[in-house]
């Protein structure tokens, strides 16, 4: 059970360095296990407005790191989209894999677990169109960040991660955050619950000072 916790509760975020971009598993700063590549559905980078494809494999750098490596010509953002699949909850807690479970166990739930990743490389700030995104009004020291769910301002929590510490805040209309020196991995969730499987969504954005 606490295997499928960790599926559930975890997430991607993209770092950049050495020419590429790796992308990881956890909870920033820690790293648990390499992400599955066959749970990406979509890996791309926008230049110039367009977006290409990204390749994505490992090696020993990429090892060393603990992520995954993204390969591009150029770009001024990367993103990652990701689905890990369909997880039914009990009403006694557990999570199980599929939507159909034995009529021994009382479903409270069922849940579709999607992320979404991005990085900016440039001062290009634009929407990159995932479904579940962190908007910042740029990128600085000090910038405002919305989430956005198909395009649209929702309310959530934000939750920023850095050499700080890890901070929470409300983002009803945006909220300003100010970074540290280093990665900054800003995070938000939301639950999309119209239809029988409520679609569990997570996405980040990450910053380097």
């Amino acid at each position: 059970m606490d295997d499928i916790i960790k599926i559930v509760n975890h997430e991607a975020w993209i770092e950049i360095g050495n020419g590429r971009a790796y992308l990881k598993w956890g909870h920033y700063p820690e790293v648990d296990g390499k992400f599955d590549p066959l749970g990406i559905t979509r890996a791309f980078a926008v230049a110039k407005g367009i977006a290409k494809p990204v390749i994505v494999g490992m090696d020993k750098d990429s090892s060393a790191k603990g992520g995954l490596f993204l390969e591009f010509d150029e770009a001024d953002a990367v993103a990652v989209e990701y689905d890990r699949g369909v997880y039914t909850l009990t009403e006694d807690g557990k999570w199980i894999f599929g939507r159909s479970v034995p009529p021994k166990y009382s479903v409270k739930e069922v849940r579709r677990i999607l992320g979404f990743a991005k990085v900016y490389l440039d001062d290009n700030i634009v929407p990159l169109g995932l479904e579940l995104e962190l908007m910042p009004d740029r990128i600085g020291d000090e910038m405002t960040v919305q989430i956005l769910f198909r395009s649209k301002p929702v309310a959530g929590k934000v939750r920023l991660k850095n050499s700080d510490g890890s901070f929470e805040f409300d983002a009803d209309e945006g909220v300003k955050l100010k970074l540290a020196k280093g990665v900054n991995v800003i995070s938000a969730r939301y639950v999309d619950e119209l239809g029988f499987v409520k679609r569990s969504m997570v996405t980040t954005l990450t910053v380097l000072r």
